[in-house]
Order: C-alpha cells, then structure tokens, then sequence
C-alpha cells in the first residue's frame, strides 16, 4: 500500500520537479571460473558492482551553483551484501554542495581521490581478486562524514583535499560483546596533471590510528600512490607505484587474506608496482597488467615470503558507446598460502571471466 502511495504521489508531481535531475547508472554482471592451488574450484555468477544515482544542480546567479548527488550501489545476483554494493539508500558517494569558478565543495559521504579520479591501472571489471588489481588498489572507496574540495583545472594541473572526521569516539575492543569501532580520522590530498594524452596522478592517505580499548594498538596509516602514463591515439599505458607504512592493514597480504583489525602496535612498510597497456583496434581493446609486492617491513625487519604477482589478460569488445562486453584471465600468485579462495587459504588463485557493463 506504501508503494502504491509513493507512486501515485511521484507521478502527480509536476515535470518541472524533475527538470534538472539526471538519473545516471551502471549495471554489471559475469560469469567467473576461480581455481585455485588447494583444488578448490567454483563457477560463479556475479554482479561486478552495479548501481544507480540521481544527481541535480540549480543555477545561483554569478557563476555559483548548489549541486547534489545520491548513490546507491546493488548486486543484481540476487545475494545480499554489505558496504557500498549493500543497496542501503545512499551507499556510495552522496552528498550537497557548491559549485563555482573558483572550485567545487561538497560534503557527505564522498569519494576519496583514488576512487574518483585514480585507478589508470586497473581497466578491469571482476568479483574475484585474480581478475582486477584489487589489491593495488586497496582503500579506493568513500569515506563517511566528509568534506572535499576540489580546485578548478589550470593548464592542466588539478587538485583536490578531503577531511573525513572521526565522529564515532569509542575505541576498538576485541571482546565479543564489547564495541568493534575501527573508524579513523581522514585526510586525503590528490593532485593531477593532463596534456595531449600524458597524465600523472598522486594521491596522499594519513589515517589516525584506531583507538584500542584494551591491550594492543595501532598505527597511524600514511599511503602514497602514483599513476603516470599515454591514453591517446588508440594507445593506452599506465604505470602504477604505491609506497605505505603504518599498522598491517597497509600491507597486501592483510588485505588479499581478508583480516580484521590489526592491533599488534607494529610498523610495517610496503611497496607494490603495476603495469597496464592497451590498444584499441576498431571495436577491440586487448589489453594486459602486471603487478608485484615486495616483501614487508616489520618494525624495519623484511617479512620474508609476504609479496605477490600478479598477472591479467583480456580484451573488451563495445557494442555501442554504452554497453561492453569483456573476456579476461588472470592470476595471482602469493609468496606464501595467504590468498583465500572460497574460504581456503592457497598460494595461487587462477580465474577467468566473462561480463557485460551498460551504462546509462
């Protein structure tokens, strides 16, 4: 009956309501086969991170306009999920803000740089983690409570600064029971520069160090992330350097073995490098990455057999300017059994995939 009622009332509304609103979306799906190393092998069917918005501006006077934006991503496979692809109302960037010659403001629950304006190196479309650089690109995603600010471009160069606050105080504790509080204080700065096909990008996390109720603690993060390359003339070439220390969740392995909180008190250091290139060919785009972690630092002490390689191949096909259907394979290969694979740990992982993406 509420559904009828918010329909009735949706059609009355006059079309001007809806005049300077733009519905905007991306729906995502494929068919992976995962393998790995422990003889564990599976067919998936998956959504690859579809979702639909609806964006709007009003014009102020003088250059200034107010602008708005509502995210929400969901899974077309019908499982259910949490996060931003957990189809909560608002789940990916969301926000209100100003616009003007001088800059854009917006404040919300927004986007860090990686995520808006990052991630050259990874062109791919996946759910498993041998068939994107996941964990390259760790820590791309939107950050509660913020602010961002982004400059206008001037002869190419852009920046950007996002403060995401700390407004949960409570500490972390690892009592069953007890409050399980992991959030951290954010700042974000991103910096960019593009000419006649050239780009580079930089981006700069520091994170607060969760707050530990009982015995143990944590680090302050610091991540450094570069992308530098062509995307021009049918050439597309990407090269990728991140450089973080702080606790362990800087590190790949934390990451690619699906850990929680880390709390042990110790510094560790990483360092990854990726490659993408690509060339489009009438409709084609073949295109090929590799990616690699050395070992991690402990407390300035090489972790031995703590790295990765990665490796991915695959080519998209467009069937017109807004639907792509793409074949890739990849895999990743761990120093050490780290990797999880349907629950197992493994040292290999080995996929290949199928998928369309249409946006709208």
């Amino acid at each position: 009956m509420k559904k009828s009622l918010i329909a009735l009332m949706v059609a009355t509304l006059p079309a001007a309501a809806f005049a300077d609103v733009t519905v905007f979306g991306t729906i995502k799906g494929g068919v992976e086969y995962v393998d790995s190393s422990k003889g564990t092998k599976q067919t998936n069917i998956d959504d690859l991170g579809s979702r639909i918005g609806f964006k709007g501006n009003e014009d102020l006077g003088n250059g200034l306009k107010a602008i708005w934006q509502v995210e929400t991503g969901f899974g077309i496979d019908g499982q259910s999920r949490t996060g931003e692809s957990s189809g909560s109302f608002a789940s990916r960037e969301s926000f209100v803000g100003l616009s003007s010659n001088f800059g854009t403001f917006r404040l919300g629950h927004l986007a860090n740089y990686g995520e808006s304006d990052m991630a050259q190196v990874n062109p791919w479309e996946s759910s498993s983690n041998a068939l994107q650089l996941n964990a390259f690109t760790r820590g791309d995603g939107y950050v509660k409570n913020a602010v961002r600010f982004d400059t206008p471009e001037f002869a190419g160069f852009q920046a950007a600064f996002l403060y995401g606050t700390k407004e949960d105080k409570r500490g972390f504790d690892s009592n069953a029971n007890a409050v399980q509080n992991n959030d951290r204080e954010t700042y974000n700065l991103g910096l960019s520069y593009e000419n006649s096909g050239f780009f580079g990008k930089y981006q700069y996390i520091h994170e607060s160090p969760v707050t530990v109720a009982q015995s143990g603690g944590s680090k302050a993060n610091n991540k450094h992330r570069i992308e530098a390359g062509y995307n021009a003339n049918n050439i597309f070439v990407a090269l990728g350097y991140r450089n973080d220390k702080g606790d362990a969740t800087v590190t790949p392995e934390y990451f690619l073995a699906d850990l929680g909180t880390a709390t042990d008190g110790r510094k560790y250091e990483s360092q990854e490098y990726a490659l993408t290139a690509g060339y489009q060919i009438g409709a084609f785009m073949p295109k090929f990455t590799y990616a690699q972690s050395k070992d991690a630092k402990i407390d300035g002490v090489k972790k031995d057999n703590s790295g990765y390689k990665q490796y991915l191949l695959g080519v998209d096909y467009s069937l017109s300017k807004r639907t792509t259907v793409g074949a890739q394979y990849g895999e990743i290969k761990a120093d050490s059994a780290y990797l999880k694979s349907n629950g197992q740990s493994t040292d290999k992982i080995k996929a290949f995939g199928l998928n369309v993406v249409h946006k709208f």
